[in-house]
């Protein structure tokens, strides 16, 4: 008998479950992400497809999808989802920092902070290079970012009630609770995430975990797309493609290939070996400084 087990439901199993009770009704980047695989030519990458929910209106199209996604958990339930679609389906184990498939894809997207799971510039780079060279020549990536003012909004350190309600598939009444810490220093954010499980039998069961992400400005983002051979067709700060403003939510990033194809992330290529060269040069022992 699996020790982490929550109710007899593995732990991972729950989570992902709970991932899906808390995402299942959102459906306000559906339109987007719809729109840019239609406007493009090939099929379409989401490197952190987590149970699919993204993927589905795509497929659903009959356009072909590749989801990736680090939780075999969170993959089933892909799977289970994205079942008898008309668009050709392949879904891997495989963390987004791994070698991509080779493409060449129309659309490659990151849903909910997915590239936020990126944490270190180096990564970063190393990933939007292999994206670049993947996309189509009429191919777009879409990054869905959160707007470091939204986080503001929300208080650090103390538990906020939410969401909750009843959870048919697992049998089971749910709240959930997070306590946010912003780490202005490093500009992560870490969440913890507690669902109080309250099942028919009359036992309480707390579940807990923690995700931590990177949050990024505008011009850091703009920068890592130049210095990684992609072009930014624009930043916005709706779903509907609004103007980016203070108040907003989300900053949505569409880029797409830079000009000159291969050659151009070439030189974005050796544009940061360039900056980290002349980094080094100028640091005292070799050591660059921020």
């Amino acid at each position: 008998m699996d020790p982490s087990a929550v109710h007899g439901i593995p732990r991972d199993h729950l989570l992902a479950r709970l991932y899906d009770w808390e995402h299942d009704e959102f459906r306000d980047d559906a339109d987007l992400y719809v729109a840019l695989a239609r406007r493009s030519s090939g099929p379409v990458l989401e490197p952190t497809c987590g149970s699919g929910r993204a993927l589905l209106p795509i497929a659903a199209l009959g356009i072909d999808v590749v989801g990736l996604d680090s939780s075999e958990a969170m993959l089933a339930r892909a799977r289970q989802r994205l079942d008898g679609v008309s668009g050709r389906v392949q879904l891997e184990r495989r963390d987004m920092h791994d070698e991509l498939p080779p493409g060449p894809f129309g659309l490659v997207f990151f849903a909910l902070s997915g590239f936020g799971f990126s944490t270190t510039t180096p990564q970063q780079l190393a990933l939007l290079r292999a994206i670049a060279e993947r996309l189509l020549p009429d191919g777009v990536l879409a990054l869905d970012l959160v707007h470091a003012r939204a986080l503001i909004e929300t208080p650090e350190g103390v538990p906020v009630l939410q969401r909750y309600g009843a959870d048919d598939e697992i049998g089971a009444h749910v709240s959930k609770w997070i306590v946010q810490n912003v780490h202005a220093s490093d500009e992560t954010l870490e969440l913890f995430s507690f669902y109080d499980l309250s099942w028919t039998d009359g036992y309480v069961t707390r579940v807990h975990d923690l995700s931590r992400f990177r949050y990024f400005s505008r011009f850091e983002i703009e920068l890592l797309m130049h210095t990684a051979g992609l072009e930014v067709e624009g930043v916005y700060g709706t779903y509907e493609l609004g103007p980016f403003e203070d108040q907003s939510q989300r900053m949505i990033v569409l880029a797409r290939r830079a000009r000159g194809g291969a050659r151009g992330i070439r030189r974005g290529r050796q544009r940061g070996l360039q900056s980290q060269e002349k980094g080094n040069a100028s640091s005292p022992g070799g050591v660059a400084h921020a």
